[in-house]
């Protein structure tokens, strides 16, 4: 079993001693945290308590979150609104997919559990001017979504500003910069998807 984890990683030090070489689902640990503003998850995501900090956790196939784990760093280093990636858990045992490793987003909210709050509702169009201002954020910094989905924003109400934040790059690409055709498939995905 290998951890690639970004420094300085102090604050996961305690993360090491996790059932890694269990399926995530089948987890049981003290340290296991419900989250009940969490969105859905094509993958198994569980949230974890170490530290006074809270982890998001995703099995997901080696492949794609050694490439998730780049991209995030990249997005980080490009000041782009999105998760903080810590790392990323391969070679845990036979038949089992790596684990992606983010800092939960603190004071941050699926669009479901704000639209499920009757306070929410009148956010609708702060919301979509939100994740237009990450689309275009993120296709100025030459990143090609992919999938472009409010399931896979995070948002953050603060002083009456929503800010979205991309919290899944499993899809994703980066350039130099994006053709035209590139910056259509994600803006004809948004809309497919977002309305």
């Amino acid at each position: 079993m290998r951890f690639l984890f970004s420094p300085p990683a102090e604050a996961t030090a305690g993360l090491l001693s996790l059932p890694w070489r269990e399926s995530l689902a089948e987890w049981v640990d003290d340290r296991l945290v419900e989250v009940p503003q969490r969105g859905l998850s094509r993958h198994v995501v569980r949230f974890v308590a170490e530290a006074g900090e809270v982890f998001a956790l995703k099995e997901i196939h080696e492949r794609l979150a050694r490439r998730e784990y780049q991209l995030l760093r990249q997005l980080d280093k490009l000041s782009i609104p999105a998760v903080q990636v810590l790392g990323v858990v391969v070679d845990r045992g036979p038949d089992l997919d790596a684990i992606l490793v983010t800092n939960f987003l603190d004071y941050s909210t699926p669009y479901r559990a704000l639209f499920s709050n009757p306070r929410g509702q009148h956010l609708t169009g702060r919301l979509l001017d939100a994740q237009v201002e990450l689309l275009v954020r993120l296709h100025l910094a030459g990143f090609m979504w992919g999938d472009c989905s409010l399931s896979n924003t995070l948002f953050r109400l603060d002083a009456g500003a929503l800010s979205a934040y991309l919290v899944d790059a499993e899809t994703a690409e980066i350039h130099s910069s994006l053709s035209e055709g590139q910056r259509q498939y994600d803006v004809l995905m948004a809309q497919e998807r977002v309305g």
